[in-house]
């Protein structure tokens, strides 16, 4: 699965290489089990992988922060994030400016929204990143989870946004 949406026409784009592994699950939807991680999709593809699972399980939440932490695994060991990401605190860096999640949904602001870096100090380990996407804020942790967790070098990554959904606040070692 990958985060990797649109262009400004919404066309598909990409590569068929990597498919998805399995795709057994409540409101399994046969359209949604074809996802190639390296392709590029309308934006509506994701939304509907939102919507699937959030009508099919009561507590989507941790299914959807999980879709998340896979998309960025995908990303970092099938996509290009290896030579981008070298270590955790790398892939907060990449988010300056919205520059990560511009590399993987392309459209106009005010359709895509954006995933901006607000700051980060290293040596107290937190960051906070600021989201406007209408994706699923509990996918959007997974992200950040799972971008911070593929080069294996931190041990704690926490990312949370309860006080407003929009802004996450991240503690990582």
């Amino acid at each position: 699965m990958t985060a990797q949406l649109i262009d400004k026409q919404g066309e598909a784009h990409g590569e068929r290489q990597q498919s998805v592994r399995t795709c057994s699950f409540r409101g399994y939807n046969p359209g949604i089990c074809s996802i190639e991680v390296t392709g590029w999709y309308p934006f509506e593809k994701l939304r509907e992988i939102e919507r699937v699972v959030t009508e099919a399980y009561e507590n989507a939440g941790p299914i959807l922060e999980r879709v998340g932490m896979e998309m960025m695994l995908g990303w970092y060991h099938y996509g290009p994030g290896k030579e981008i990401v070298k270590r955790g605190v790398d892939f907060l860096y990449f988010q300056t400016g919205s520059q990560g999640y511009a590399s993987v949904v392309k459209g106009p602001q005010e359709l895509v929204g954006s995933f901006n870096l607000e700051f980060v100090d290293e040596q107290k380990g937190r960051a906070r990143i600021n989201s406007t996407t209408p994706f699923n804020k509990d996918q959007e942790r997974g992200v950040i989870i799972g971008g911070m967790s593929a080069p294996g070098d931190l041990d704690y990554i926490d990312v949370k946004n309860q006080e407003n959904p929009q802004i996450f606040e991240i503690e990582f070692a």
